[in-house]
């Protein structure tokens, strides 16, 4: 980034004061339009340009996230700058330094902003219910999760009963999006420019997260791709390892103080030094992009699938898998509720601390796995009435 000043432009980008001097829905738009201009009104802000109508609107909850993500760039950026103009000796050092510590002291503001919204939200969630507690409902899912492999033959026999395709739960988040988008959840066509993207190898693929990652004015629409995101987040992290060294960075997530002996390098292995912790910045404003975006592909993905038909039928053949788990290994189904049973209340699953409650799953699931037996075909006879796990039992109790 350019040195921002109030005498200083960015090819069209205005100059700190002029931001001051567009009406409230220029300035909307101004700060939507592109990040390099967000940045701009993020450094302006905490320069005091901004009128109190521009500050609102720049500090709206739906910006905060994007907000930070400018503050961050600009405060490495200007680090950057007061490190590059401390080694010429520029007359500009001082003035920029100032800048850099409001900046920091704006992205404090924000940090501390967000934190306390995380923990609204938390006590929110926390209030619309904690851990499940029914006891029998406890114990289904920690059955399956006793006995992984038993579970997924069962369901995938369910799954087909019910003619919902066959695949592995999804691993992490990644699978969540990458299926979400496959269910249709996610609107994002996958045009040739996707799939070419996808058909890179290794080292062609780094080289379009780097020129993405270079230019902050625009975007590699089609690295925001679902299908994309895993290989677009492995690129920034193999980027940030072979950066940071160049960069003389202190860590992965942070530049630290420039080591001193920088200031004694010739000015074209400076130059270089200062460049890799420009473009390193860089690296971490695509790195909390790709974030946010991976988290609001997830969302939508919960959200939508929560209340779709196919989403019903599967919850519907997972219970009936479990049912069949409990069918086919009645001891391991037993040990599981009677262990669980020691420790309710008349409401259901005592309050447990969460240490608590991984230390018990920990042990029951042991202690079911130990009372599993060699399971058999769904053909053969099955122990006499109902196992106590099975839907019948549960909705008896």
């Amino acid at each position: 980034m350019t040195e921002p000043s109030d005498g200083t432009t960015h090819g069209s980008r205005l100059r700190l004061r002029e931001v001051a001097d567009l009406d409230d829905q220029t300035f909307t738009l101004y700060i939507e339009e592109r990040f390099d201009q967000l940045v701009t009104a993020a450094i302006a802000d905490a320069d005091g340009f901004l009128s109190p109508d521009q500050h609102h609107l720049l500090h709206e909850p739906q910006r905060l996230e994007f907000l930070r993500d400018a503050l961050t760039y600009a405060e490495g950026g200007l680090q950057v700058s007061v490190e590059r103009m401390a080694y010429h000796r520029d007359a500009r050092t001082a003035r920029t330094g100032r800048l850099l510590r409001r900046v920091r002291t704006a992205l404090h503001e924000t940090d501390r902003t967000l934190a306390t919204e995380r923990r609204a939200d938390a006590r929110r969630r926390a209030a619309d219910g904690g851990p499940q507690t029914d006891v029998v409902l406890v114990a289904r899912g920690w059955l399956a999760s006793a006995l992984p492999d038993h579970f997924e033959r069962l369901l995938a026999q369910t799954l087909t009963e019910a003619g919902l395709p066959d695949r592995p739960a999804a691993a992490d988040v990644f699978d969540a999006v990458e299926n979400g988008w496959s269910d249709g959840y996610l609107n994002a066509p996958r045009t040739p420019e996707v799939d070419h993207l996808l058909a890179k190898g290794p080292i062609a693929f780094q080289g379009a997260v780097a020129a993405d990652a270079r230019d902050q004015a625009d975007r590699i629409t089609e690295l925001r791709h679902p299908l994309l995101q895993r290989r677009w987040a492995s690129g920034l992290a193999e980027l940030t390892d072979l950066t940071v060294p160049v960069a003389r960075a202190s860590s992965t997530s942070a530049l630290g103080r420039l080591p001193d002996d920088v200031y004694d390098l010739p000015e074209a292995d400076a130059k270089a030094v200062f460049a890799a912790r420009r473009f390193l910045v860089a690296i971490w404003q695509r790195r909390a992009e790709h974030t946010h975006l991976l988290h609001n592909y997830a969302a939508t993905v919960t959200d939508l699938g929560r209340s779709s038909p196919r989403e019903a039928l599967r919850r519907r053949a997972v219970d009936q898998a479990i049912d069949r788990l409990a069918t086919e290994q009645p001891d391991a189904a037993a040990r599981m509720l009677t262990g669980l049973q020691q420790h309710t209340a008349s409401d259901g699953l005592a309050g447990l601390t969460p240490t608590e409650r991984t230390g018990l799953k920990h042990r029951l699931v042991a202690e079911a796995r130990a009372a599993a037996r060699t399971p058999r075909s769904l053909t053969t006879a099955l122990p006499p009435g109902p196992a106590p796990l099975t839907r019948t039992a549960a909705m008896a109790r």
